[in-house]
């Protein structure tokens, strides 16, 4: 049983500040794999989300960390293992 929209939509923000039709646009389109290709580009995509977990862990916001680690997790879930 899937949830409503709405519901999902508040998952999303929660888990991702974003929602994930959001998020898979921005993989999909990213840079880095219109550059380097998705295997690559999606890995460099990763990498650089995980910069801006650092940097915002640095300045203490563990909420926008958390989302962001969440964000990575989404793309190596949909876009690398997947590709296995």
């Amino acid at each position: 049983m899937s949830l409503p929209q709405t519901e999902r939509d508040q998952r999303d923000l929660s888990m991702f500040g974003m929602l994930s039709v959001d998020l898979r646009e921005i993989a999909e389109t990213s840079l880095y794999r219109t550059s380097m290709g998705e295997k690559r580009g999606d890995a460099m995509l990763v990498m650089s989300i995980l910069s801006d977990v650092q940097h915002v862990m640095e300045g203490g916001d563990t909420e926008t960390a958390r989302q962001y680690v969440n964000r990575a997790k989404y793309i190596i879930n949909h876009y690398i293992m997947d590709r296995e």
